[in-house]
C-alpha cells in the first residue's frame, strides 16, 4: 500500500513541561479587564470543560510561565500539564492525495476536530456527544474513502520542533509541505496530559463528557490514587470513540488497530472494543511489563500475534545496557531514548503487516500513540540532545 491509498493525520501534542500564571485578581465593575484577568477567565473555562464530577480535583494550580515543574523522579523529572503554548499549542497535520487539500489553515482548531473530520473521511455516522467540528478546508471533495486512516499521536512534540529541527525530520518536513497544515491549534481543556489529550482526539468531545480527566485520579471509594484505566480497565471512558461507532456500523468489518507507548494513550484513542455492547474485540496493545513486552485487555481487545513474545530487553542488552551515556536496563529506562522509539515503530509496522488492513473497500483504522518523546522529555528535559535524537528516529 501507497500513501496515496492512506490518509496520514499526525496529531501533534505538547506534552512537554508544564507551566503557567498566578490568578490576579478580576477588575473591578465598569473597569476594563486586564490582560491577566482576561488569562485567568480564559484559564477557568480550560478547567470547566475538562471537569467531570467525582474525578477531578477541587483545586487547580496554575504556575507562572517563566516556572517550569520538576520533580525528584528520575522518570518524571520535567512536567506538563499548563495552559501556556508550549504545553497547550499543539499543531495539526493532515497527509495523504488524492483526499486531502494541502495548504496551511489559520484560525481555530481543536483536539475535538479529529474524530469528525476521520468520521467525515471515513463515512461514519456522527457521534451526538462531539464538541469538535469537520475540518472541511483540509477535505478534497469527490474524492472518495480512503481504504485506512492512520492517526498518529506524536506524543511531546513540541510546535517549534517542527521549525528548530526541520532538517532532522524530513519525512515530517515533506508531510507538512504537501498537506493541509494547521499551525494554530490549541487545547481546549486542562490539564495537557497524556490521558486527557488522547481521550478527547478518539472521542472527538470534552474531558467533562468522556471523563478521562487527569492521568492519575483519588478513587473516593478506595481512599486511594489510581492510573486512569486502572487495571487496563477500558470502562472509564464515558463516550464513544470514533472507532467505537465503526466498529458497530460495520459490525466488526472495519480492521481497528490501536497502538501505544501506556494503556492511558491507546485506550482513549481506541475506546472499548469488544467491552461495548454489540461491538466486536479489536487488535489494541500498549506497552509494558518488566521486560518491555506488550499488554492488553483480553476482554475487550485481542493482543496482535506480531506482538506475542515481543520483549525490548534484547536490544537493552546489546547496548550494554547504556544509550548516550545513561543507564538504561530497565523497561522503564529504555523508553527514554531513541532506542524504544524504533523498537515502538517497529512493533507497529510487524501489526499491520500481519493485519487485513486495506485488504478491502471498507476503511480501516489504524490509531497509534508515538510515545518516545514523551518519555525523553519527561526524563532528560524539552531541549535534550537525548529528545533530539529520539526525534531523528521517529521521522
Amino acid at each position: 500500500m501507497t500513501l496515496t491509498r492512506f490518509v496520514l493525520l499526525s496529531l501533534v501534542l505538547l506534552l512537554g513541561p508544564g507551566c503557567a500564571s498566578r490568578g490576579p485578581a478580576l477588575a473591578s465593575p465598569g473597569e476594563p479587564i486586564p490582560a491577566a484577568a482576561s488569562l485567568r477567565q480564559q484559564w477557568l473555562e480550560l478547567f470547566a470543560r475538562g471537569y467531570f464530577p467525582g474525578r477531578s480535583g477541587q483545586v487547580f494550580m496554575v504556575t507562572r510561565e517563566d516556572v517550569m515543574l520538576v520533580t525528584g523522579d528520575p522518570l518524571y523529572r520535567f512536567q506538563h500539564g499548563s495552559p501556556w503554548d508550549h504545553d497547550a499549542r499543539i499543531p495539526l497535520l493532515l497527509a495523504g492525495a488524492p483526499f486531502i487539500r494541502s495548504g496551511t489553515h489559520a484560525g481555530p482548531a481543536a483536539q475535538q476536530d479529529i474524530a469528525p473530520t476521520v468520521g467525515a473521511l471515513i463515512g461514519a455516522p456522527s457521534i451526538p456527544t462531539y464538541t469538535g467540528r469537520v475540518l472541511s478546508a483540509a477535505l478534497a471533495p469527490g474524492a472518495g474513502r480512503p481504504r485506512v486512516v492512520s492517526v498518529f499521536v506524536m506524543d511531546a512534540m513540541r510546535q517549534d520542533y517542527f521549525d528548530r529541527f526541520a532538517d532532522r525530520m524530513p519525512t515530517l518536513t515533506r508531510l507538512r509541505r504537501e498537506g493541509a497544515w494547521f499551525p494554530d491549534m490549541r487545547a481546549t481543556a486542562l490539564p495537557t496530559v497524556t490521558g486527557v489529550g488522547h481521550a478527547t482526539v478518539g472521542t472527538g468531545t470534552d474531558p467533562r463528557i468522556h471523563g478521562i480527566v487527569l492521568n492519575t485520579l483519588f478513587n473516593r471509594a478506595t481512599g486511594k490514587p489510581q492510573e486512569a484505566y486502572h487495571q487496563l480497565d477500558v470502562n472509564e471512558l464515558m463516550a464513544l470513540t470514533l472507532a467505537d461507532v465503526w466498529n458497530l456500523a460495520t459490525d466488526g468489518r472495519a480492521a481497528i488497530i490501536g497502538h501505544g507507548g501506556a494503556i492511558r494513550a491507546t485506550a482513549g484513542l481506541v475506546g472499548r472494543g469488544g467491552c461495548l455492547v454489540g461491538a466486536r474485540k479489536v487488535l489494541a496493545a500498549s506497552y509494558g511489563g518488566p521486560d518491555g513486552g506488550w499488554e492488553t485487555n483480553p476482554a475487550c481487545y485481542e493482543l496482535p500475534k506480531a506482538l506475542e513474545g515481543r520483549v525490548a530487553r534484547p536490544i537493552w542488552e546489546a547496548a550494554g545496557g547504556r544509550w548516550m551515556g545513561h543507564e538504561i536496563s530497565s523497561a522503564s529506562r529504555f523508553r527514554a531514548t531513541s532506542l524504544f522509539q524504533k523498537y515502538e515503530a517497529e512493533a507497529l509496522l510487524a501489526v499491520v503487516a500481519e493485519s487485513r488492513v486495506g485488504a478491502d473497500e471498507v476503511p480501516d483504522l489504524v490509531l497509534v500513540n508515538m510515545k518516545g518523546p514523551d518519555y525523553a522529555s519527561h526524563m532528560h528535559g524539552p531541549d535534550s540532545p537525548e529528545l533530539v535524537a529520539t526525534l531523528e528516529e521517529l521521522d
